[in-house]
């Protein structure tokens, strides 16, 4: 399959859209960098206030699962504009995010104008997850006989599910490598759009307006859809976790109280996966 960046420039607007609901958590630098954003970019997209329990959930889950493995390099594709990596950076991590250039060179200048200082050991890359030559950009900055764990939220929902096969034998290879794991929250089987369609009615019709890529055809059935797709590539799922486990930490519910029935089980239908790749595996790629 022949990959060209220009097919996948008009996903980065999808960026803003989760960047805004960030504002409404506890999450640091989020309002900060919404401001820049805000600034700078063409934020002429719909926006709202309640996707930020969801946004807010699969990024503590996530951090939640990094801080369980206490794996220390870090890749995070399409990281668009979360303060996960500076934040992580800062921990001591060493801490990498892959994404396409125009958000890549954007979040570097807001990084810069909202941060005192930018740890070293953050490192923000142009490039494409469908891309191998763009993840063997990445092996400069990790050591290669420590694991890795590779993170994204919010990319696979876009891609056919041959763009998906494409990165995720990416990322087989990389751990194939170094060991670790890979941590997502874009394997949702499809009863979570029907609940995300309830609770945010127009949410997904916008979305669809901003980027063609957001067909429910290229959606996982299932779990076993998730298990067997996955698993035929070299992976094996290790753990499933429900957005809902992270309720009690949730300041955009339980301080700003953004919360009704249709967002609970918005909470109870999403899912983070983590994977690895099979202990006894053949090199499928």
């Amino acid at each position: 399959m022949e990959i060209n960046d220009n097919d996948y420039k008009e996903l980065s607007p999808t960026a803003i859209v989760t960047s805004y609901p960030r504002i409404f958590t506890d999450i640091p630098y989020e309002k900060n960098i919404y401001n820049w954003l805000e600034s700078h970019c063409n934020t002429e997209v719909s926006l709202y206030k309640n996707l930020a329990p969801e946004i807010e959930a699969r990024y503590k889950l996530i951090n939640n699962l990094l801080d369980k493995y206490n794996i220390k390099q870090i890749l995070e594709l399409a990281a668009g504009y979360c303060s996960r990596g500076l934040i992580y950076a800062k921990k001591g991590y060493m801490y990498v995010e892959l994404d396409l250039e125009n958000v890549s060179n954007n979040k570097k200048e807001l990084l810069h104008s909202i941060a005192l200082d930018i740890p070293n050991n953050l490192n923000i890359i142009s490039g494409n997850a469908l891309k191998k030559e763009d993840f063997e950009k990445v092996e400069n900055y990790f050591h290669a006989d420590e694991e890795v764990a590779v993170i994204n939220e919010g990319l696979l929902r876009y891609l056919t599910f041959e763009e998906k096969r494409i990165v995720a034998k990416n990322i087989y290879k990389m751990l194939s490598k170094h060991g670790g794991v890979w941590i997502t929250s874009d394997l949702t089987p499809k009863k979570f759009i029907k609940s995300q369609n309830d609770a945010l009615p127009d949410f997904n019709k916008n979305v669809s307006n901003i980027t063609s890529r957001n067909n429910l055809n290229d959606r996982f059935e299932d779990i076993n859809h998730v298990k067997e797709f996955f698993g035929d590539i070299g992976f094996e799922v290790l753990e499933i976790h429900k957005f809902n486990e992270v309720k009690d930490e949730l300041y955009s519910i339980n301080t700003l109280k953004i919360i009704d029935d249709k967002m609970e089980k918005i909470l109870e239908d999403a899912i983070v996966v983590v994977l690895k790749v099979e202990t006894e595996g053949k090199y499928k790629i």
